[in-house]
């Protein structure tokens, strides 16, 4: 068992730079407030002791923004500079040119501009730190990693030839060493991950070995840094849920949580409800904090983040639209049990449909907005089936 005397205070961001700490947490507080309508759930009750994994949902890249102005508020972190909290997060976040590979819609442009910039230090700086996955690997990765050796040989044909698509696309010189294409013009492909079925040989079997050793490493730290007070974040489903389930977790948390020994694990709900007038509406729900599982971690963790998903008046708005059922009345009677059944197992949900002329006012809002943003409903229906199963 670790000595609790050693558990003094989140040692990981006690060297941060305050004042940045404190911009970045305001300046994503101002971003997320003038995207969306937030609206946070038992934060009063928010305890962050030495020694505490927060687990959360994952539902939008827009997460991170949401749930870290909530902590900072909620934690009181604007004064308690030791009790800073860190984060777990994607390696390549870590890597010169994520922000040109990363986001899908980058003009070719901006990707030239932004390949070369590195935000490693100043994540490094605020708490955060990387963390992969020994199983896949980036295209980025590899190219650089074996930069003299010609892409024929290191890579399958259907990888190589969107590079020499997109080099003839914007008439560049067709590539054919693997250093050809570290520029910005193919970060978005770059980017993407591959499993070692998909990619293996001897070229790229060292790579393979030491993602491995990397993985480990930082998992290594992460477990450290718990063991000596931090309060980690992660994000256990470890990218946004495409469908709206809730799961599967990534491999790994019970490791973590087996062996870094965590005072507490304190459950997060994120929620997004677009069936709204205006900007979507966003929920951040603090359920109460347990103590950490011994057996089945995996599975208690995902029944736990499952019953930390607060309840929309999206999710049934949509769940009943795909049922069939569009009268207002019948809705009505739909969403006072689902707000009653919420009550009973101490589910968070949107204050204003604890009353009926609340859950009107917001059902026939969801009814307007349906009819334009009907790509929505499955995502939304999804994710209320999976936060309760057995419910009609």
């Amino acid at each position: 068992m670790v000595d609790r005397k050693v558990r003094s205070g989140n040692v990981a961001t006690r060297s941060a730079m305050p004042l940045l700490y404190d911009a970045v947490a305001l300046g994503m507080g101002a971003y997320t407030r003038s995207a969306f309508r937030v609206q946070t759930l038992g934060g009063a009750d928010l305890r962050l002791e030495p020694g505490t994994i927060i687990v959360s949902t994952h539902r939008r890249e827009t997460d991170v923004p949401l749930l870290c102005p909530a902590l900072y508020r909620y934690g009181r972190l604007w004064w308690n500079r030791r009790g800073r909290v860190s984060f777990a997060a994607r390696a390549d976040l870590f890597e010169p040119g994520f922000a040109a590979g990363f986001p899908a819609s980058l003009p070719t442009r901006a990707r030239k501009a932004l390949y070369g910039i590195s935000f490693a230090d100043t994540l490094r700086s605020l708490g955060v730190n990387p963390i992969r996955s020994a199983s896949q690997v980036r295209l980025e990765d590899i190219c650089r990693q074996a930069s003299g050796t010609e892409l024929d040989e290191l890579l399958p044909p259907e990888v190589v030839s969107p590079l020499r698509a997109r080099a003839a696309e914007l008439g560049l010189v067709s590539p054919v060493l693997g250093a050809d294409v570290l520029r910005g013009e193919y970060a978005d492909l770059l980017w993407r991950s591959y499993t070692r079925e998909e990619l293996d040989g001897a070229p790229i079997e060292p790579l393979w070995g030491r993602q491995g050793a990397l993985a480990a490493t930082e998992f290594r730290y992460l477990v450290s840094l718990v063991k000596r007070g931090a309060v980690l974040v992660v994000f256990p489903e470890g990218r946004p849920s495409p469908d709206g389930e809730i799961g599967p977790l990534r491999p790994g948390l019970g490791a973590l949580i087996r062996r870094s020994q965590p005072v507490w694990l304190q459950p997060v709900g994120l929620a997004y409800d677009p069936l709204t007038a205006g900007r979507t509406r966003a929920y951040i729900s603090f359920g109460p904090r347990v103590k950490p599982p011994t057996d089945g971690v995996d599975e208690a963790v995902l029944a736990l983040l499952r019953r930390t998903m607060p309840l929309t008046c999206g999710q049934i708005a949509a769940a009943r639209l795909l049922a069939g059922e569009t009268s207002l009345e019948a809705l009505e009677r739909a969403l006072e049990q689902a707000v009653d059944a919420a009550r009973s197992e101490g589910r968070a949900f949107d204050p204003e449909l604890a009353e009926a002329p609340g859950r009107r006012r917001r059902l026939t809002s969801a009814l307007a907005a349906a009819r334009t943003r009907r790509a929505v409903l499955p995502y939304l229906a999804r994710e209320y089936e999976n936060a309760n199963p057995g419910l009609p």
